[in-house]
């Protein structure tokens, strides 16, 4: 059985590297490399079983969630990404992450964590998963939402807009947005969607 696998690096050179640790792998076939600005569904096209691609990359991928049975992803993070990775776990594995790699992973550690994503579980670094309990603890420890961020936290993440929440709580919409900017700095995120993954799949009932 083949693994179909693409590459795709901000650095295409690395890209290259990467498919130079793969190439005599049993089992293993590069079916493509590809850098900044080619859109990962023309990559999709090439029906690969699983996409190796950094956090730049990545991070130019389409919002809507990757199916399952479509492709798998494997991150490669980086010392200058990779605090960012650890606090986006949950999101990063609803929208189709399989394996995150630390920065101090080898070649060795590639090829095994290929196998184990292909197999369908997942690979995630024990150093990275303990890295992400310790930020997931001190967050908590650092929150502190007012009565009225909590009430409007609650709205945003039961799928109310700001107009509807100003219209809700009968203050202006840009008395929202000022409490979503609060809401999002003190609790480490940068969207709705993080905010509600927080909520509710992290830490259920935590506001």
């Amino acid at each position: 059985m083949t693994i179909n696998i693409a590459i795709g690096c901000h650095s295409y050179l690395l890209g290259e590297g990467i498919k130079k640790l793969l190439k005599y792998e049993d089992g293993i076939n590069i079916i493509g490399i590809f850098d900044e600005g080619i859109d990962v569904r023309e990559i999709l096209k090439l029906n690969p079983d699983i996409i190796i691609a950094d956090y730049k990359i990545f991070r130019s991928f389409p919002e809507v969630p990757f199916r399952e049975d479509q492709v798998k992803i494997i991150l490669i993070s980086d010392r200058a990404w990779i605090s960012e990775v650890e606090r986006q776990i949950p999101e990063l594995i609803l929208r189709g992450v399989s394996g995150i790699l630390p920065p101090e992973a080898d070649s060795d550690i590639l090829k095994k964590s290929v196998k184990v994503v292909y197999a369908g579980e997942l690979w995630i670094d024990g150093k990275i998963i303990k890295h992400m309990l310790y930020n997931m603890k001190n967050i908590e420890k650092k929150i502190d939402l007012t009565k009225k961020e909590k009430e409007i936290a609650n709205l945003i993440c039961n799928g109310h807009r700001n107009k509807e929440i100003a219209q809700k709580l009968d203050i202006c919409e840009q008395t929202v947005k000022s409490h979503c900017n609060r809401i999002y700095k003190k609790i480490g995120v940068s969207d709705r969607l993080q905010l509600a993954l927080y909520t509710h799949k992290i830490w259920p009932g935590h506001i």
